[in-house]
Parts: C-alpha cells; sequence; structure tokens
C-alpha cells in the first residue's frame, strides 16, 4: 500500500524516538526507521533518508543548514496555527489509533506527492537558475554567469515557477534549501 521509505527521527527523548519507530515499523513497513538524539548525529549518518520527523523547534534550527533532499514531518503536541507553509505535522496529544491515523495519512499524501514529482522536476539548467534567483542575483547577472541570454533566463523562471507552483522569491529561496540545491551558506548575507 504504502512506498518503502528510509525514515530518520530526530528526538532528544529516548521514549518518544522509539515510541515512533516502534508505530512505525508495526503498522507500515518502512524499509529502514533510524532515531538519533540530536541533528547533529543525523548529519554525521551520512545515510538516505526519504522522510525525517523531528521536533518543530529542531525544524526552525536546521531550516537555514539543511542541504538533503527529504520530506520533513514536525511533531507538536497540539495543533499549531502559526505559519501555514511549514510541513505537516504530528500531534502527539492523542491515542495510538489516532496516532497511526496521522501517520497514515502524511505518508500516503507524501506518496502521491512522490507521483506528481515526476511532473514537476527541474531539468540542471533550470536548477542553475533557481540557484542563482535563491542567492539573489538578477536575470541579467543569470545570464551573465551561466552563459546564456535574458530571454533564456526568464523562460527557465517562468517554467521553475510553472513547475514548482512557488511565485516568490523567498518561496524559491525555501524550496532550493529543502531540496538540497543550495544550503543555507550560499544565501546572501544581509
Amino acid at each position: 500500500m504504502l512506498s518503502k521509505q528510509n525514515i530518520a527521527i530526530i528526538s532528544g527523548d529516548f521514549l518518544s524516538g522509539y515510541g515512533l519507530k516502534t508505530l512505525l515499523c508495526e503498522y507500515f513497513t518502512p524499509a529502514k526507521v533510524d532515531v538519533f538524539a540530536t541533528l547533529s548525529d543525523y548529519y554525521n549518518s551520512r545515510s538516505i533518508y526519504h522522510l525525517l520527523v523531528l521536533p518543530a523547534v529542531d525544524y526552525l534550527i536546521c531550516l537555514s543548514s539543511i542541504t538533503v533532499k527529504n520530506k520533513i514531518v514536525t511533531i507538536a503536541s497540539a495543533p499549531q496555527q502559526s505559519v501555514q507553509e511549514q510541513p505537516p505535522y504530528l500531534y502527539t496529544l492523542c491515542g495510538e489509533q489516532e496516532m497511526v491515523e496521522q501517520l497514515q495519512n502524511i505518508l500516503m499524501s507524501f506518496d502521491a506527492l512522490q507521483g506528481s514529482d515526476a511532473k514537476s522536476e527541474l531539468s540542471e539548467r533550470e536548477c542553475e537558475v533557481l540557484a542563482k534567483v535563491a542567492q539573489g542575483a538578477i536575470n541579467k547577472e543569470i545570464a551573465d554567469s551561466l552563459n546564456i541570454s535574458l530571454n533564456t533566463v526568464i523562460t527557465h523562471r517562468k517554467n521553475i515557477t510553472a513547475k514548482l507552483g512557488i511565485k516568490t522569491i523567498s518561496g524559491l529561496t525555501v524550496y532550493a534549501i529543502l531540496n538540497g540545491i543550495i544550503s543555507g551558506k550560499d544565501l546572501p548575507k544581509l
């Protein structure tokens, strides 16, 4: 039913991390589930994970430095009403059945997105243009640095926006960071 995924759980609380791993293994049979105490341990593992589950606070910390392409779920005790463009939340103040339903809905939505991702994959040149946009370059600078015409840059930007459905530079920057096109270190200093 659900595709086999490698899942990384970041949890400083051993019992919560182990409990979530047990639920995932018992109900969904992922390819691999590893629990890490800290983000540093996760980064040091150098393994490839399709799904990253971490506390909302850690998500905000890693947002500027995450350089791997994976889907993210944040853990929260109760529904959050703050920022709308955050990744899906996994609410912990609930019973086993409700937790399993949340996990199933999240994993199924990621499986559905994986099918649609094939249509929205960016070409290598579009990734280069997106990286330059995220780094704050204007169209003329992008054209000069990639040795392409200004019209080609504009066409690539239109295609990127159409494929991703993201219209703002800040949204494109977040997408580029979360998908490993650039790292937080590549962003211009303010």
